[in-house]
């Protein structure tokens, strides 16, 4: 049985398909990045700028497993005779493609392969099975004003009207495809405004993401939609990344590994929230099925993937599930994270849904962390119009809109403080349920417990001099700031150097730095915090 989240479509036929030959595809983790031409010194030749940048905003080190995999094995694995598909910085992985399954068995005689996982067979025409999907709702005329319901029960349109639409904000979604967004009217203002930043599918490298299924482009017309009087998303001035990852036609664990691969993507180009409308338990195969004891955090490729997504800065958005009134019953990977914040359904009066998945992890964790609108959410339809769908994987995307904005008002505080604050926010906390978690988050109740921080970023104002420094820098604050004062530098790496201090006083609003002079040339970033404020800003050392 598929357990993606996908459950916004039925199915309505399944027509074998035969096929003289299979292609297999392989997980082959390697023991060491020995030999690679890359270092963590010189994160600009494998990692963003914006990548860099997130890791300086948060503390995050650049760490060897930042670092491209080894081109020599995977050359090694080419003379072998094998496709390699992609491979993976954070796991030291390969993906690999072969006509041949027994051919693996050479891999068993090199001395740098770790280990070896089947993903998949599929057949070399089209895959094992074809499906015809289509929408589980009909098309219906639209009462306008519901489309502001899956915002406003948040409290979302206080963070709009402030503003924070998620400008400056990137978005990667991971999912089955993005039909036509490049002609649907709800992504006009998306084109016209150049907030597409890229495309890239995974599953089958090079095609086309809009010609493909309309799962990923209703997901995200949640967030980027913008049609005024139907329908407005949550963060409809973000710019996305589309990634396929999902092949909406078979479940089987190489789509986990497609979504590791996506995440790696969005993670070097920049991105800052992952939302992924997926989750995996049961399999074509029933032997590679998942058990709930495996919803423990830690067992699942793809929920190490996210987690490790989350460790580079990212926050990771995930539906909860959609097997609430099913056997299954409980979450399923990847949003048994930790790390990650899995979103449940309720409907357009704020009650749990019953085919939202429920908590809590095996090792008896709260999941989900949060719900939002996923029964009657509304959506840009694929013939054109818009109108209600339901699933946790359009409860998501609510919620990662929303972060979005919020995020965007407050920029210095890192990725597990927002899933934080959205907990404390909710409608539950602190005593939460298996059902909804926390509860339904409230924007306004958000951003009022964040400002009782009093650390709210703004750069504007404070100014550096010299820039470029040679031996001393004097930092000009653009107003009385308090009577005390905390600066640290950290590397382009993201790691805090020796030269940190603090500076007491009534009325501060100038300080010098020194030891300038035993810092090594380069670029870094000056890092000033106040009683009411988080400053950075970039200077070079000669």
């Amino acid at each position: 049985m598929k357990q993606t989240c996908l459950i916004f479509i039925l199915l309505l036929s399944v027509i074998p398909v035969s096929s003289q030959s299979t292609i297999h595809k392989f997980w082959i983790s390697f023991t060491d990045k020995n030999g690679t031409q890359y270092n963590i010194n010189n994160p600009a030749e494998y990692l963003s700028e914006r990548a860099i940048e997130r890791r300086i905003r948060y503390s995050i080190p650049i760490t060897e497993s930042d670092l491209p995999v080894n081109t020599a094995y995977i050359d090694s694995l080419k003379n072998i005779g094998f496709s390699v598909l992609y491979t993976s910085r954070w796991f030291n992985s390969a993906v690999i493609s072969t006509l041949d399954s027994g051919q693996i068995n050479l891999t068993s005689q090199i001395p740098f392969v770790k280990s070896v996982m089947h993903l998949s067979r599929d057949s070399v025409t089209e895959g094992g099975k074809h499906k015809a999907l289509i929408d589980k709702f009909a098309t219906e005329s639209l009462d306008y004003g519901l489309a502001a319901t899956q915002i406003k029960i948040h409290h979302g349109d206080a963070l709009h009207s402030w503003g924070y639409l998620g400008q400056d904000m990137v978005i990667a979604v991971l999912d089955a495809g993005f039909y036509n967004v490049d002609s649907l009217r709800a992504f006009d203002s998306l084109r016209m405004n150049n907030q597409i930043l890229g495309t890239r599918d995974f599953v089958k490298p090079g095609n086309d993401v809009f010609r493909g299924h309309t799962h990923g482009m209703s997901v995200l017309s949640i967030m980027g939609g913008n049609i005024p009087g139907e329908l407005i998303g949550t963060a409809p001035a973000a710019s996305y990344l589309l990634l396929r990852s999902e092949d909406a036609s078979s479940e089987q664990k190489i789509e986990e590994a497609n979504w590791i691969a996506a995440a790696e993507y969005a993670d070097s180009a920049g991105a800052d929230i992952i939302n992924s409308s997926l989750g995996y338990s049961e399999f074509n195969d029933s032997l590679q099925n998942y058990t709930y004891k495996d919803m423990d955090g830690n067992s699942t490729l793809v929920t190490r993937g996210a987690d490790m997504a989350a460790s580079k800065g990212l926050l990771v958005v995930v539906s909860a599930g959609n097997s609430g009134d099913k056997p299954w019953l409980y979450i399923t990977a990847p949003a048994d994270g930790d790390s990650v914040m899995a979103v449940g359904a309720i409907d357009q009066t704020g009650m749990y849904v019953p085919f939202s998945s429920q908590g809590p992890t095996y090792d008896e964790r709260i999941k989900p962390n949060i719900v939002a609108v996923g029964f009657g959410t509304f959506t840009q339809k694929f013939e054109g119009t818009v109108g209600p769908g339901a699933g946790t994987s359009f409860s998501a995307p609510v919620i990662s809109g929303l972060a979005a904005c919020l995020w965007q008002k407050f920029r210095t505080i890192p990725n597990y403080e927002i899933i934080k604050v959205m907990e404390q926010s909710s409608s539950l906390f602190p005593y939460p349920n298996n059902l909804i978690g926390y509860g339904i988050p409230n924007m306004t109740v958000a951003n009022d417990i964040i400002t009782g921080y009093t650390l709210i970023q703004d750069n504007r104002g404070l100014t550096i001099f010299p820039n470029p420094a040679v031996s001393a820098i004097s930092v000009s604050l653009p107003a009385n700031e308090g009577n005390y004062i905390q600066y640290d530098i950290f590397d382009i790496a993201g790691r805090k150097i020796d030269i940190s201090g603090s500076v007491t006083g009534t009325g501060i609003t100038e300080f010098t730095i020194r030891s300038v002079d035993k810092m090594t040339p380069g670029i870094y970033i000056l890092q000033v915090t106040t009683q009411s404020y988080i400053y950075s800003v970039k200077f070079i050392k000669k």
